[in-house]
């Protein structure tokens, strides 16, 4: 795991040694500290273990000298032992009991022990408080999905004034709480600071998006782009999608159009399959009908021409809806019996009954369409001898 600080800790002077220690010992630790002041960690960290203290006062201060020495040679578990075995010495002064538990929360940290590193960081709190090691215990919350927790004291440090990376942890915290609307307006905050950074407007409008906010979403969506911050091209499809979300499927219809005939957006399945469904949400039936055409040759199945189709019966053509069906009926599926069924409508309007009669009879062989198809053929005789009985 990258580290992120040196683990230096506040270590006293050299003449202060003597106050808790011998003299010899405190000779025997003048190399050790010259290795150690120099930052070769791990020789001084071996040099230091041939030592031998006598009381428990040397023995705690060989100790946290090795632990942050230790720490960084990046030899985690030495580290952990010994910056434990310091912390059971009783008779630290308060400073230096503070940054013996900041540097325990440090190396528990770099091994990934979350609950350990945040025990030993609300300890050191607790004996003073401090920023930047507040900060630090939100980030760890976050790594334990303490989210709840994370959000709250980073909460406390934007209260104090605006600090960028406590603004991300409350942002992915809400977001792990899954309030994506607090979380959006975290991002909407990252945005007032930074207004000319694309990925915070981004992620505003995806978190407006899953909070089901559509209309902030596509404010904001589109202030981005008039603003330039970040590129149409890049976030046409999104435009298009949210334009259909927010009851306006005549914008994302018209925008799809052009940007496929521009070619700035692929003429896929996909792509004219939504132009169509936004046509139709547009009421705008003709160019409906000419997209699922469209759509249906592009991808030579039935389903696209029979909505062509039934949106020509609507809009009453009914000759050009009896052509397509006429062919859509030999399909193999719903759509072929579904297909025989329009047809058969219209040869009813047209008083076709010989003909509707024997689509209704086709009918009859699909479970689904049974019931209807009888009723058909009740009501088509019914005509048929209504026509006989006149013609007689």
């Amino acid at each position: 795991m990258k580290r992120l600080w040196w683990f230096a800790l506040l270590l006293v002077t050299q003449g202060a040694w003597a106050v808790s220690v011998s003299p010899a010992f405190s000779r025997q630790l003048a190399p050790v500290m010259k290795l150690y002041e120099a930052k070769q960690w791990q020789a001084a960290d071996t040099k230091a273990a041939t030592l031998k203290p006598a009381t428990p006062a040397e023995e705690a201060w060989l100790a946290q000298l090795r632990a942050s020495a230790a720490a960084n040679a990046e030899r985690w578990e030495v580290a952990a032992t010994q910056v434990a075995m310091a912390l059971r010495y009783d008779q630290w002064p308060q400073e230096q009991k503070r940054a013996l538990l900041r540097l325990q929360g440090d190396i528990a940290a770099q091994q990934e022990r979350w609950p350990q590193a945040i025990a030993s960081y609300k300890a050191a709190l607790a004996l003073q408080s401090e920023k930047a090691l507040q900060f630090r215990l939100a980030g760890l919350y976050f790594h334990n999905q303490q989210y709840a927790e994370a959000a709250s004291l980073s909460e406390q440090l934007l209260r104090q004034g605006w600090h960028k990376p406590a603004a991300l942890i409350r942002l992915s915290a809400l977001h792990g709480l899954k309030q994506y609307a607090q979380a959006a307006e975290m991002a909407e905050q990252l945005i007032s600071h930074e207004p000319n950074e694309g990925k915070w407007w981004q992620q505003a409008v995806a978190l407006r998006i899953s909070a089901r906010q559509g209309r902030q979403a596509l404010a904001l969506l589109q202030t981005a782009v008039d603003r330039k911050v970040i590129s149409e091209e890049s976030t046409r499809s999104q435009l298009v999608r949210l334009y259909a979300w927010q009851g306006l499927p005549y914008r994302g219809a018209r925008l799809l159009e052009l940007a496929m005939r521009d070619g700035k957006m692929s003429a896929s399945v996909a792509n004219v399959q939504l132009q169509a469904q936004l046509w139709e949400g547009a009421r705008e039936w003709n160019k409906a009908i000419t997209t699922w055409q469209q759509l249906a040759s592009l991808n030579q199945e039935s389903k696209p021409a029979l909505r062509a189709a039934e949106l020509m019966l609507q809009q009453g053509r009914d000759q050009e809806a009896g052509k397509q069906l006429l062919s859509l009926q030999r399909s193999t599926g719903k759509e072929g019996w579904r297909a025989k069924a329009l047809l058969l409508q219209i040869y009813l309007q047209s008083e076709r009954y010989d003909e509707a009669l024997q689509l209704a009879n086709q009918l009859r062989g699909n479970r689904e369409w049974q019931e209807r198809a009888d009723a058909w053929i009740v009501y088509i005789q019914s005509r048929q001898s209504d026509s006989g009985g006149k013609s007689a």
